[in-house]
């Protein structure tokens, strides 16, 4: 077995690896892997197949081999980077784990890989011998696309862990309830055309906006919306303007931070507003004669305005704990797929609000609009993750703040906009409560994500006297 797991040097290799969750995190999977077994965990790993890539669940296990564990989870998957020339803190490498004062820049060094190696090298710290009850520490893959990890982990765990640290940027403090989370995707099937008798100039629009987490939406500025906003501005289909392609998002938790279409038949007047507008940029080019789709922006608009009047009544409830206090939708994505005009948008509910009739209310309003579904349009669930509601007084809470006391960290109880891997474990019988170094808001699913190392160097004590407590 090796000695100690050196911080900084484990940091940089995690992020290291390009581990954006729609890809295969195999290679990151099996380097953690490795190290578990060097420092003497049972290791195993729960695979998965999609589009002909493999995803790894990470499991390491020290302690007894019988007995329920306590579970250590953390998701070893991220976001989508976005624009390198936006990551000004790491050198344009947004892989590139850097050091700047208290803080470690990198995608992935707040949400989630920190915690990850946090929990492993308070596991470390504590003499295998002294364990009567096993640890267990779960790397997962397909947080960021609907908790899949999880998910599977779920569905294969052979002994149900007595309860669960899950792992996310909370600033040290203990979340005992988060949001739950609906992702719908509308998909209208049937696309105009138009003819053009001779070559037309057509004008390439890209909209430019903020990225922020989708569960605090009013921290970002939306391109997607922008861009609509915009067209409704110029002018509707009677009066010429035609949208031929768009594309903005890049992942369905995420607010846009770029919109880029393509319209056509925008006249001078029209020109000057797209011109005028802060962070709207244009490029003419030429659109040879012959027939063109066109994509039908307006019913967008339409479902969008239905979906808010759905989505009003939920909106009157309130709940101080969380920031925002209230259910919240964000249109994350907007482009052509296959031919099909594609939206992706999301819902966070309040605990005790009904997500799956929330759902059918989303899907109804499709048939008000546009009639059954079918060849014109069609309705996805895309994912639908439970909320989490763990009582203050549970014993995974009083070992949570135990722990925190002997480390000298202060324990305050939180509520999290956002939802995470605990949701699952606490719908299957796993009491969960999430934990973490790092800010959230204004920090993760954006540029220059970063977590602070003292917080990091906190948690690991904080992990250390929990698992003492519970495991010796």
């Amino acid at each position: 077995m090796k000695n100690s797991i050196n911080l900084l040097q484990e940091a940089k290799r995690l992020i290291a690896f390009n581990t954006v969750t729609t890809q295969s995190n195999a290679e990151c999977a099996l380097y953690v892997g490795r190290l578990l077994t060097e420092h003497g965990f049972r290791v195993q790993c729960q695979e998965y197949r999609e589009g002909g890539q493999l995803f790894l669940n990470v499991l390491g296990t020290l302690g007894p081999a019988v007995g329920a564990p306590l579970l250590l989870a953390a998701h070893l998957d991220t976001v989508e980077a976005g624009d390198p020339a936006l990551w000004t803190k790491t050198g344009r490498h947004p892989w590139k784990a850097t050091v700047r004062g208290d803080a470690l820049y990198g995608l992935g060094s707040a949400d989630d890989k920190l915690d990850f190696l946090c929990k492993l090298i308070a596991i470390t710290q504590v003499p295998a011998a002294r364990l009567t009850r096993p640890v267990l520490l779960l790397g997962t893959f397909g947080e960021e696309r609907g908790l899949l990890g999880a998910s599977r982990f779920c569905q294969e765990a052979m002994t149900r862990p007595l309860m669960a640290l899950v792992g996310e940027p909370s600033s040290l403090q203990i979340v005992t309830r988060h949001k739950g989370l609906l992702v719908g995707e509308l998909d209208l099937l049937r696309r105009g055309v138009y003819r053009t008798e001779t070559i037309e100039t057509v004008y390439d629009v890209t909209v430019d906006g903020m990225a922020a987490h989708s569960s605090t939406p009013a921290l970002g500025q939306n391109a997607v919306l922008r861009l609509l906003d915009l067209l409704k501005t110029i002018g509707q289909p009677a009066s010429g303007l035609r949208l031929l392609d768009v594309h903005g998002g890049t992942a369905a938790n995420i607010i846009p931070a770029r919109c880029t279409a393509q319209v056509s038949a925008v006249g001078a007047i029209r020109h000057a507003l797209l011109t005028r507008r802060h962070g709207v940029t244009i490029q003419p080019r030429r659109l040879p004669a012959g027939w063109h789709p066109t994509v039908p922006w307006t019913d967008i608009v339409a479902y969008l305005d239905g979906l808010t009047a759905v989505l009003a009544p939920y909106q009157k409830a309130r709940d101080r704990a969380f920031a925002p206090p209230l259910l919240t939708s964000a249109v994350t994505r907007l482009r052509v797929v296959e031919g099909a005009l594609v939206l992706t948008f999301d819902v966070r509910s309040l605990p005790g609000q009904d997500l799956g009739r929330i759902a059918q209310r989303c899907e109804h309003l499709g048939w008000t609009l546009f009639g059954p579904p079918g060849d014109r349009w069609q309705f996805r669930r895309e994912r639908q993750n439970p909320g989490l509601h763990t009582a203050p007084a549970a014993p995974v809470v009083a070992l949570l703040r135990a722990a925190m006391r002997k480390a000298r960290v202060p324990a305050t109880l939180a509520a999290k906009a956002g939802c995470s891997e605990a949701g699952w474990y606490q719908m299957v019988g796993i009491p969960s409560v999430v934990f973490g170094p790092g800010q959230a808001q204004g920090n993760i699913h954006q540029p220059n994500e970063h977590t602070s190392l003292h917080q990091v160097r906190r948690a690991i004590a904080v992990y250390r006297a929990a698992i003492e407590r519970c495991c010796t």
